[in-house]
């Protein structure tokens, strides 16, 4: 029996791989395939009815891994495989009908003895034809791996920039005092709402909405001199004094709200009136914000979808501060949870009003 020897060619080439006589196992190879781990040699095979043939197929591995041997074939011939490591170690054996598969396990003293495998395959005499392929991957160095799993899992493309709003931004240069305790202000409430990490929920939507709006605000009278009209201005002077009052609610040790409430009957009835003086005004006025914005006080503030849900959560905080003395404690006071999560970015909101509060120039009055 005389054969020719397998000589590699070019990656991705189909040819003949051998010649065998008087009989045949014919084969051809494509060389260079590749998978996440390993090159791949696929083989085809061609047995004629009747005949035997056997076939060397030599191939390296030169890295730690899995070697793996894959074949399938029409027909029902057997085919013998039979892979051997350095030396002509006998690595593994196995026969019988397609298909088949040998996996093997390369380790640093198979290595080290050398890189020269080889694989066996046999047909014996029998009726019948056999054709199929056959496919064998060695492990790649592990350099090619990473380089390979890094084309097949590109990084995540980096998030996109920020939007220009979000941005931390100075007062310009040369910018007056006033102007420039706008940008403070802004600055404070976009630290709250924007760097806090784990901040609360906005429950009342009302602080993403409003931070827009006050840094558009505050660019057109950096770059344009152009500040809120004056119904606006009223309107967040009236905001700002209402945030006010309500801090002092809820800061305020004048035992009338910052109790507690008096055990006695009669003392309570007195502590009760003076406490209603206090609050009484207090709820009237955040009362007047949702008449004078549906009175078209302030028409430039009509479409400010994030206003009237201030004022809701504004309204809400002081029925917790109220409450809360009232009822004993702040487990007992319903809006506990919204006041917790709310009250310091309304607070630093109120300082965004009162420091726009100043470009107020009320027209002057009529001559007579």
């Amino acid at each position: 029996m005389e054969w020719d020897v397998l000589a590699p060619w070019e990656p991705g080439i189909i040819f003949a791989a051998m010649r065998l006589t008087p009989w045949t196992l014919a084969l051809a190879v494509a060389c260079g395939l590749t998978s996440a781990h390993a090159t791949s040699w696929d083989y085809t095979i061609s047995v004629p009815d009747g005949r035997e043939a056997t076939f060397e197929v030599p191939f390296p591995v030169a890295y730690e891994g899995s070697v793996t041997i894959e074949a399938s074939w029409s027909g029902a011939r057997l085919l013998f495989f039979g892979v051997e490591g350095p030396a002509r170690a006998a690595l593994a054996r196995r026969s019988g009908p397609s298909p088949q598969r040998l996996d093997l396990q390369a380790d640093a003293a198979t290595i080290a003895g050398g890189t020269a495998w080889k694989l066996t395959i046999k047909a014996l005499p029998a009726r019948g034809e056999a054709a199929g392929r056959v496919r064998v991957s060695s492990p790649d160095a592990p350099e090619v791996v990473a380089q390979r799993e890094a084309a097949l899992h590109p990084p995540p493309p980096p998030p996109p920039p920020a939007p220009p709003w979000t941005l931390s931004k100075a007062a310009p240069q040369g910018a007056s005092a006033e102007v420039a305790r706008v940008y403070t202000a802004v600055e404070a409430f976009r630290a709250r709402v924007v760097e806090e990490k784990n901040a609360p929920a906005d429950a009342c939507t009302w602080q993403i909405e409003f931070f827009k709006y006050a840094v558009a605000c505050r660019d057109r009278m950096a770059e344009r001199g152009v500040a809120p009209d004056v119904p606006t201005l009223r309107y967040f002077g009236r905001l700002a004094e209402s945030i006010r009052s309500v801090e002092m609610l809820r800061t305020e040790a004048n035992p009338a709200i910052a109790g507690p409430v008096p055990a006695s009957r009669d003392v309570r009835r007195d502590w009760l009136i003076a406490r209603n003086e206090i609050v009484r005004p207090i709820e009237r006025s955040l009362d007047e914000l949702t008449e004078l914005l549906r009175g078209g006080h302030a028409p430039s503030l009509e479409d400010e979808s994030w206003l009237p849900r201030l004022t809701a959560c504004l309204t809400a905080c002081e029925r917790f501060f109220d409450e809360r003395v009232r009822l004993g404690g702040d487990e007992n006071a319903p809006n506990r949870d919204l006041a917790a999560a709310q009250w310091a970015r309304i607070l630093a909101a109120e300082r965004v009003f009162a420091s726009l509060v100043p470009f107020l120039k009320e027209p002057a009055p009529p001559d007579r």
